[in-house]
């Protein structure tokens, strides 16, 4: 029988697990599994945080907008270009929530993060792989990078991806073991520029070595290595100082591409409005809204719209009494079709 005094037990040792996982590296504390490897990338201290200064926490949130369809103006120019590209029209958080999915269905997430651990990288490079590709093995760039991690063919081959005919940049251990080879080399160069520049290595966090690192891996270690003097390896002012706007916004974005993560997935773990099963057409709204929650993310606009069209005209056409209708799912549904009603009309 569960007792107060047992609960009590129970209350501490859940506790004592939780502080366990707070205080040890996270390479002694590796989730199990996905539910859990989700709490360690989102609700527990991350392994990396986001350099400082106002530019950056600006530039940051700027991005999770981007990413939560948020940004109306920027999603009007964005699906403006993808039509006249020929580009399926889907917007930059349905391409960011179907790559997360992508890293659920397939285990790849849990896979990343053992590697993580087994290197003692941060974990944090889930979100540069969805910065870089999506985690869409099909990924590629009009430069000539491609796969999960975006490998160029050069840095391929140095990192074994591309030998004889043989390219291994699709193949997401290989490529990720790859990855993780690069952010280190990258990392250990910031210790080499410590030397080369005079820089007292004490003045430089383990943290904002891994950022530098992963602005390396965005552009030319060398070309990074100019700001990593000019600012003495505090990268808290790179954004201002970085010539290139993709390079300066990159890790920036990486973090935003967490926020927006976040934002959801504590979202989908709400719980759910409870129902009245009596309602038979109340029944089918809800198996409407719970199948568009599940697809949303692989429909273009128009099918998107389409959806929700029905779905709002199904809980429309439910009887009394009204308070049977779930009105958070029909005010979401309304909102959603105005948004997208809003930049279909410009596109």
């Amino acid at each position: 029988m569960f007792t107060a005094v047992n609960g009590g037990r129970y209350t501490a040792l859940v506790l004592a697990v939780v502080l366990t996982c707070l205080l040890l590296p996270f390479s002694d504390c590796l989730p199990s599994t996905d539910s859990e490897i989700v709490s360690r990338l989102f609700f527990l201290p991350p392994g990396l945080t986001a350099p400082k200064g106002r530019e950056n926490t600006q530039k940051i949130r700027h991005w999770k907008s981007i990413f939560s369809e948020e940004d109306l103006d920027y999603d009007i120019r964005l699906l403006k270009y993808k039509k006249n590209n020929g580009i399926e029209l889907k917007t930059s958080y349905q391409n960011l929530i179907a790559g997360w999915h992508r890293l659920l269905e397939v285990n790849h997430l849990s896979m990343i993060l053992k590697k993580c651990r087994e290197n003692e990288i941060p974990a944090e490079i889930v979100f540069l792989a969805m910065a870089e590709s999506m985690w869409n093995k099909n990924a590629a760039s009009t430069s000539g990078a491609k796969g999960y991690w975006q490998f160029m063919p050069s840095t391929a081959r140095l990192y074994g991806l591309i030998h004889a005919r043989s390219d291994h940049r699709a193949h997401p251990e290989l490529s990720t073991d790859a990855a993780i080879s690069l952010l280190q080399d990258n990392y250990n160069l910031t210790k080499g520029w410590d030397r080369k520049f005079n820089i007292n290595p004490r003045t430089v966090s383990n943290n904002d070595r891994w950022l530098w690192a992963f602005w390396s891996y965005n552009s030319s270690p060398n070309s990074v290595a100019r700001y990593y003097k000019k600012l003495r390896g505090n990268p808290s002012n790179f954004a201002l100082y970085c010539d290139s706007c993709e390079n300066a916004n990159y890790v920036n974005k990486i973090f935003g591409i967490r926020a927006a993560l976040k934002a959801y997935v504590v979202k989908s773990i709400k719980p759910p409005v409870h129902k009245a099963p009596s309602n038979q057409a109340l029944s089918q709204a809800d198996a409407l809204y719970s199948h568009y929650q599940n697809t949303w993310f692989e429909l273009p606009l128009p099918e998107r719209l389409a959806a929700l069209e029905e779905i709002k005209r199904q809980y429309l056409a439910l009887k009394k009494p009204r308070n049977q209708v779930p009105p958070d799912a029909l005010k979401d549904v309304i909102k959603q079709i105005r948004h997208i009603g809003t930049i279909l009309s410009y596109v």
